[in-house]
């Protein structure tokens, strides 16, 4: 799955494919990133016309499709879509306009943003900059406000917080899954009454922060829960368990192994070790062993679990914490 971008801008952080502009620091305000990010054209609205037979000298005649219009960019007149009269156009000076009303503050950090599938998707990814940080964990969760609008008619102008740092067409997707699995997400639909949602639009990312502050406390309830080395091989034995004994075989028993092994060792591992005696620590490893560790088919397969489908595992995980803590 090719990360699609045309053009983008990434702070300070080079992303995985390695295209568009990496900035030193934050751009000034949204006239200044939306330039960076290639977003300086907009959608604009055409006649749609249709054939209606030839003319006397043998030219084709066009007439005008009542009800319908083309969208197509202002700099280069591709077509992007073909939608009803009744679509509105959120163009990218309205995206930044969105974000700063939302977010009510004057200094945006506009963290990435850019252009994807020839201009029919875009976005731009704003810096929350509400790190959560956790005792005993050197790693930050970094929350952002991403707006994604698609210009080719499949889906609404949105608004979502989201713990996905947009940089392609896989994580653009990514976001925009998160966003319906959470009900984190807050559209705007293409119609005229757009603006009257902001206000709207302000307290579902109020919601969303809360939900960030939640996750933030059960990772502190975690923390202070010690797991002893009895209570955490069984659930490294009960989380990576064998098959059902009419079914097991040398290979598959060998196999079982390794991956109980690969747990193991990221206990150890300098991502996981200052947590290791606790049910955070166990969920931790759980989900780096799911995202890295575990083998896949192929790279796809793996960006599809990690990613852009929910893994029923992960809420595996700490349902057994629960039940390993019970145990003696």
């Amino acid at each position: 799955m090719p990360a699609n971008v045309e053009s983008m801008f990434s702070v300070r952080q080079m992303p995985w494919h390695r295209e568009g502009t990496v900035l030193a620091d934050y751009p000034g305000d949204w006239a200044t990133a939306r330039s960076l990010a290639g977003l300086d054209w907009d959608p604009v609205p055409a006649t749609v016309y249709a054939l209606d037979g030839v003319h006397d000298d043998g030219t084709p005649a066009y007439e005008p499709v009542a009800g319908w219009k083309a969208i197509t960019r202002s700099d280069t007149g591709a077509i992007l879509s073909v939608n009803k009269d009744s679509y509105t156009l959120i163009d990218h000076g309205e995206m930044g306009e969105i974000v700063e009303a939302v977010l009510a503050q004057p200094n945006v950090r506009w963290e990435t943003a850019g252009v994807l599938d020839g201009g029919r998707s875009v976005w731009c990814l704003a810096l929350l900059d509400e790190p959560v940080n956790l005792a005993g964990d050197d790693s930050v969760t970094l929350p952002y406000l991403a707006i994604t609008n698609r210009h080719d008619g499949t889906a609404a102008c949105a608004l979502r917080a989201t713990a996905v740092r947009i940089v392609c067409a896989n994580t653009f997707r990514a976001a925009e899954l998160e966003g319906e699995r959470t009900g984190a997400t807050f559209s705007f639909i293409h119609k005229s009454s757009w603006r009257n949602r902001i206000e709207e639009a302000r307290q579902a990312v109020t919601g969303a922060r809360t939900e960030i502050h939640r996750y933030q406390e059960l990772a502190v309830e975690l923390l202070a829960l010690p797991i002893t080395p009895k209570q955490r091989e069984l659930f490294v034995t009960q989380f990576i368990p064998m098959p059902p004994e009419g079914l097991i075989t040398d290979r598959v028993a060998r196999n079982v192994e390794e991956a109980r092994q690969a747990l193991r060792l990221i206990f150890e591992s300098k991502t996981t070790e200052q947590v290791a005696g606790t049910g955070y620590g166990l969920i931790q490893a759980a989900g780096e062993y799911l995202d890295h560790v575990r083998a896949a088919r192929s790279w796809e397969t793996r960006l599809n679990r990690t990613l852009i489908r929910p893994e029923p595992l992960k809420h595996r995980a700490l349902s057994l914490i629960r039940e390993v803590t019970l145990a003696a």
